[in-house]
C-alpha cells in the first residue's frame, strides 16, 4: 500500500485528506479519506447587566472520517464516526468562535492520527468492497 497524505492548516473550511493504492485483482485501486469536522456550540451562563457576565460557551468537534473510491467519487461513505473534541470557551459562543477554530486547528495533528488509523482499520472492507465490485475478478 502506497500513502500520500496532504496536510493542510485544518479549518473548520478545510479538510485532511488521506490516499491510499491498493492493488486487487491486477489493478491498482486508489481511495481517498477525508476527515469532516463539524463544529456544534451551546452558550451557557446567564449574562445580567451590571454583572460580570458568566457566560461559557460549551464546544463539541465532531471528526467524521469518509472514503471515496477515485473510480466513483458519488459513493463516498462514512469509515468512522468516533471522534470528538470537547471543550469550553469564556464568553459567549458568538465572540469566542474564532478561538474555538484556532484550538480545534491546533489539534489537527490528533486529527490526522485519527484519519490515518481509520484508513489503516478500513483496508480488509476496502479490499471487501472491491471484490464485491468484481466478484468474478
Amino acid at each position: 500500500m502506497s500513502i500520500a497524505l496532504t496536510l493542510a492548516a485544518l479549518t473548520l473550511g478545510e479538510m485532511l485528506e488521506h490516499r491510499v493504492t491498493v492493488a486487487h485483482a491486477g489493478t491498482e485501486h486508489a481511495a481517498t479519506y477525508r476527515a469532516r469536522v463539524a463544529l456544534d456550540t451551546k452558550t451557557i451562563g446567564a449574562h445580567t447587566p451590571n454583572r460580570p457576565s458568566r457566560q461559557q460557551c460549551a464546544w463539541t468537534a465532531a471528526v467524521t472520517v469518509e472514503r471515496a473510491l477515485d473510480a466513483a467519487p458519488a459513493a463516498a461513505r462514512p469509515v468512522a464516526t468516533d471522534r470528538t473534541l470537547k471543550g469550553v470557551h469564556p464568553g459567549a459562543c458568538q465572540t469566542a468562535r474564532p478561538a474555538i477554530e484556532d484550538n480545534v486547528a491546533r489539534r489537527s495533528p490528533a486529527i490526522r492520527d485519527r484519519l490515518v488509523a481509520a484508513a489503516e482499520n478500513d483496508r480488509a472492507t476496502l479490499v471487501a468492497e472491491l471484490a464485491a465490485m468484481r466478484p468474478n475478478g
